[in-house]
């Protein structure tokens, strides 16, 4: 029997915008059989910030699960969508911006990164056991440390001192991580991408057709900018949400 879960993470006091995606979220799991779970804090290093605490979907947590979503806290589906994400062919994004991104961190960081692997967007990831495993395999242990014995700790045991590149706000972060993992275990799967419908901006024309709608600031794609919670107010208003 399939088993797929559905997480979202976030590291602080949860929003109103983020208690509102986690319940559109939830009421999707549900939709496609999937289970459902809230990462929290810093379970993957308590160095590395926040955003790269998604890195946690690789854990042997996840182990007895075919498929893991991990998406933002701030991605919605629309009134009406029931396709099923899991049976979508892809990983990730890999959009204009993702595409910039990749080229710029093969330039920035040619130790790290490759422009033959592949670079996924932070928002969304669709990974199955065989490719977690796979990508969990470039995380090596500081022996040091650990006890072979215990070497299969997940917390603070791994050695990610070429993570601490990316450990800055706004800077890949696990957008890098991923990338980094990729090219270590030389990860290059036939599909790495989804169909960009799984992770329309809020500003872009027809949200009603998306798979995910991620609420983003702006209001158009030139601008102006407001609070997320406006412009997702602002798509339940006309129906969409």
């Amino acid at each position: 029997m399939v088993k797929n879960i559905i997480l979202q993470h976030f590291d602080g006091e949860l929003r109103e915008l983020d208690k509102l995606s986690m319940a559109n979220i939830q009421e999707y799991a549900k939709l496609v059989d999937a289970d459902y779970k809230l990462v929290t804090g810093k379970p993957f290093s308590k160095y590395l910030t926040s955003p790269c605490q998604k890195i946690h979907m690789l854990a042997e947590e996840f182990d007895d699960y075919d498929d893991v979503l991990m998406i933002d806290i701030d991605m919605f589906t629309p009134r009406g969508m029931t396709v099923n994400v899991f049976k979508e062919a892809g990983i990730g994004l890999y959009g204009d911006t993702q595409q910039r991104l990749h080229r710029e961190l093969v330039a920035r960081y040619p130790m790290l990164a490759s422009s033959i692997h592949p670079y996924w967007g932070g928002a969304i990831y669709k990974l199955s056991k065989d490719m977690r495993v796979q990508l969990r395999s470039a995380l090596t242990y500081n022996t040091a440390w650990v006890s072979n014995y215990n070497k299969h700790k997940w917390y603070e045991d791994k050695e990610t001192s070429w993570m601490s590149n990316y450990n800055k706000h706004m800077w890949y972060e696990d957008e890098g991580i991923i990338h980094t993992l990729a090219v270590k275990s030389n990860f290059r799967p036939q599909e790495p991408y989804l169909n960009v419908k799984w992770c329309q901006c809020s500003f872009l024309p027809n949200p009603e057709k998306a798979g995910f709608i991620h609420i983003r600031t702006k209001v158009a794609p030139e601008g102006p900018k407001r609070a997320k919670i406006e412009n997702y107010q602002a798509l339940v208003d006309q129906g969409i949400l």
